[in-house]
C-alpha cells in the first residue's frame, strides 16, 4: 500500500520552506476536496492501482501539479521507500526564484 499522507521531501535549500510547505499541502490533499478549485490536490484513486502502475501515475501527478500550483518548484525525482509496511513517496525538488 502506498501512504500518500506521509510524503517526504528532500530539498537542499532551507530558504525554500514555504515552497516545501505548499507542496506538502498540495500532495497530501485529495483532488476534488477544495471548494472553488476542484483540481487542487492529488488523485487518491491512484492507490487502487497495482503498485508499479501507481508509482508512475503518482510521479506524473506530482510533476504536473507542482508545475501548475507551485511554479517555483521543480520536481527532479520521485522515489519510494518502504517504512512500517507502507510505501512512502520521497520527492526531490529544486526551488527557483526565491526572493
Amino acid at each position: 500500500m502506498i501512504d500518500l499522507f506521509a510524503v517526504e521531501f528532500i530539498s537542499p535549500d532551507n530558504a525554500a520552506e514555504e515552497v516545501i510547505r505548499n507542496l506538502r499541502v498540495l500532495f497530501t490533499t485529495p483532488q476534488g476536496t477544495v471548494p472553488f478549485d476542484r483540481g487542487f490536490g492529488v488523485d487518491f484513486s491512484i492507490v487502487d492501482e497495482p503498485v508499479n502502475l501507481a508509482r508512475g501515475k503518482i510521479t506524473v501527478e506530482y510533476v504536473r501539479k507542482a508545475q501548475r500550483y507551485e511554479p517555483r518548484a521543480k520536481v527532479t525525482e520521485v522515489f519510494f521507500e518502504y517504512k512500517e509496511n507502507k510505501l512512502i513517496p520521497r520527492v526531490k525538488v529544486r526551488v527557483d526564484a526565491i526572493d
